[in-house]
């Protein structure tokens, strides 16, 4: 595995797993959406609330835990975080009402806020700086594959039984998996550092404009994931199992490409110029956006060949990304800085992008009648892709200008 040593390896492989099942248990309730309507009787922008209240909680819940994992044991905060959200998983398969449901996801963004901040923080530190992205990569490989086998999961257990037992059936390898976090070596655990204001990563440049570039992407990545598999269900002439599985195994393949494409790019460049990761993820998102515009279009081959390019560039952000906050960030504040980066950009990105396409579908459907208002959602977000893309010139500028305050020397 690239050269890393037996803790790296461990660390490398418990966390990416964590990802993983992390994907798996949040990816499973989208192909649902169907059977959950029909049960409560609930609109699409209802629907979406699902998507948008998990990820409201889940964001606000980050940066105190994020602060925690700066200041206390990354492992156990891990430990704990897998253990609360795989008890709420499996409790909410026994929801009785649309309400409870709501409710018992978004404390399943509780127990998921608590491992990311920790997480990455723990690869950035225990991998030197030039296969910082690499090693992310392999971490983040475990959501392409998670989010995959959680969609298709999800579509073959609707399909074939009742919705609720497939949040019974992802909960469980979460307790396990919490025994292996908490056996997890971490060589920089006990900080000697001085602490970092918070105020101070505020006016750090490079950090604030990788933030609202990660916003943009979140805001079109939440619409896509969101209504991904009703899309196809409705427009491409497939059931709710096919379309889980052809949108499963495209996102699957085309995510795992990406983040290793764009890891191991991100890297190679970064070794000739500083601002080579932000670049790296600037030209990815200005490819994606018309590819997965264009795929809206498109039907066949022709729609699954443009969505899997579209996919693939659009997840060579997911490495780079996070080693570019590490990068520019104090050692001793990578977990604040990224729990930060995640508080804003779901806050303020996939939080609302479900409920958002959702509405988009209803209003469209409303006033102009047909069968293009959820298309019409999904068109509506991709414009942000190209957005970022934008933005993530401007946090190449300020590393190129070396207007952020401090960068790591590791």
């Amino acid at each position: 595995m690239h050269k890393f040593t037996r803790e790296q390896t461990q660390i490398i492989w418990v966390l990416a797993l964590v990802n993983f099942f992390n994907y798996v248990d949040r990816q499973v309730i989208f192909p649902l959406f169907n059977s959950i309507q029909a049960e409560f009787g609930v609109s699409d922008t209802q629907l979406g609330l699902l998507g948008s209240v998990f990820m409201l909680v889940h964001s606000l819940a980050s940066v105190p835990l994020g602060m925690l994992a700066d200041k206390y044991s990354r492992k156990l905060l891990i430990t704990a975080g897998v253990t609360f959200w795989s008890f709420a998983s499996f409790f909410s398969g026994m929801a009785t009402s649309f309400k409870a449901l709501l409710g018992i996801r978004s404390m399943v963004g509780i127990g998921e806020a608590s491992y990311a901040p920790a997480a990455t923080a723990m690869i950035s530190d225990n991998f030197p700086q030039e296969e910082r992205a690499m090693a992310q990569g392999y971490f983040n490989a475990g959501m392409f594959i998670g989010g995959t086998l959680g969609a298709a999961l999800g579509g073959i257990i609707a399909y074939h039984f009742n919705w609720r037992y497939a949040f019974f059936f992802v909960s469980a390898p979460g307790f396990l998996l919490a025994f292996f976090s908490s056996r997890l070596y971490d060589k920089t655990e006990k900080s000697v550092h001085p602490k970092i204001p918070f105020k101070q990563l505020l006016k750090n440049p490079a950090l604030l404009w990788a933030i609202v570039g990660g916003t943009l992407t979140a805001f079109a990545g939440g619409g896509y994931i969101a209504w991904g598999v009703e899309f196809v269900r409705r427009y491409k002439g497939y059931n709710i199992q096919e379309a889980s599985i052809i949108l499963g195994l495209t996102m699957m393949i085309a995510g795992v490409l990406g983040v290793f494409l764009g890891g191991y790019v991100a890297d190679r460049l970064h070794k000739k110029f500083a601002w080579g990761r932000s670049d790296t993820i600037a030209w990815s998102l200005l490819i994606a956006a018309p590819l997965m515009f264009l795929g809206l279009q498109a039907n066949g081959k022709y729609f699954l060949l443009l969505f899997f390019l579209g996919s693939m560039f659009l997840s060579a952000y997911h490495s780079p990304a996070t080693a570019v906050i590490h990068d520019v960030v104090p050692k001793q504040a990578r977990a604040t800085a990224f729990a930060f980066y995640v508080l804003i950009i779901h806050l303020f990105g996939d939080t609302t992008a479900p409920a958002v396409v959702g509405r988009i579908s209803d209003l469209s459907q409303s006033r102009f009648g047909g069968d293009g208002g959820l298309r019409h959602g999904l068109e509506f977000v991709t414009i942000f892709v190209f957005l970022a893309g934008i933005c993530f010139f401007y946090v190449s500028k300020s590393i190129r200008n070396k207007t952020s305050p401090e960068y790591i020397e590791d």
